[in-house]
């Protein structure tokens, strides 16, 4: 698919107020409480989380013991239609240029974020790929170095006209290849231009 130029947008803490995969399991806790009793089979994938951050292995166990009890991608998109959840997208998203295509770009897994996405009428999700079945992960999690690889895995070199992220720290490699870049405060949703020199 051949795109010229693009728009990339954040989704935690930038297009949502939060972190809606931990808005996610405590919506899914709340319906099943099974999976509050498997919570006791982490914590070997929680120590080593701790000891070596390994977050790629940590989400891997963690969907994985989810997915043995639930339909991972139906309850993604019940989630969204039923918890409430849509009322912490930032209203200037829906309010977006739409010149230029849209890519999201997350973290989150994909059963999670697939539904909201084509709701909000994105062009492309590109985030955390899980193996429906399993909830094990397909390659990486989909942070800072990466959602450059898969960017490019997928468009090639293309040209990233706006960023926006609520973290300098966790983008910042995507956020230096952007001809503009915006900060979005994480709680309030407020979003400013980056100033010279503010990204190193």
């Amino acid at each position: 698919m051949a795109m010229q130029c693009v728009d990339v947008y954040d989704f935690d803490g930038t297009i949502y107020r939060g972190d809606s995969t931990v808005d996610f399991l405590v919506y899914l806790a709340g319906k099943r409480k099974s999976l509050l009793f498997r919570a006791v089979f982490l914590i070997p994938a929680v120590l080593r989380l701790l000891l070596t951050g390994d977050l790629t292995r940590f989400k891997s166990s963690l969907f994985n013991q989810i997915a043995g009890r639930v339909d991972l991608f139906a309850e993604g998109e019940r989630f969204w239609r039923e918890s409430g959840a849509q009322q912490k997208i930032n209203g200037w998203f829906r309010n977006r240029p739409v010149d230029v295509p849209v890519i999201i770009a997350s973290a989150s897994p994909e059963f999670e974020l697939r539904w909201i996405a084509k709701e909000l009428g994105a062009d492309d999700l590109i985030c955390t790929r899980c193996d429906e079945k399993t909830g094990r992960l397909i390659g990486q999690n989909c942070k800072s170095d990466e959602k450059i690889r898969r960017i490019r895995e997928k468009y090639g070199k293309v040209s990233i006209r706006s960023m926006y992220t609520d973290s300098l720290r966790a983008d910042g490699p995507l956020l230096k290849l952007a001809e503009n870049r915006f900060l979005v405060n994480a709680k309030t949703g407020e979003v400013r231009a980056l100033l010279p020199g503010e990204l190193r």
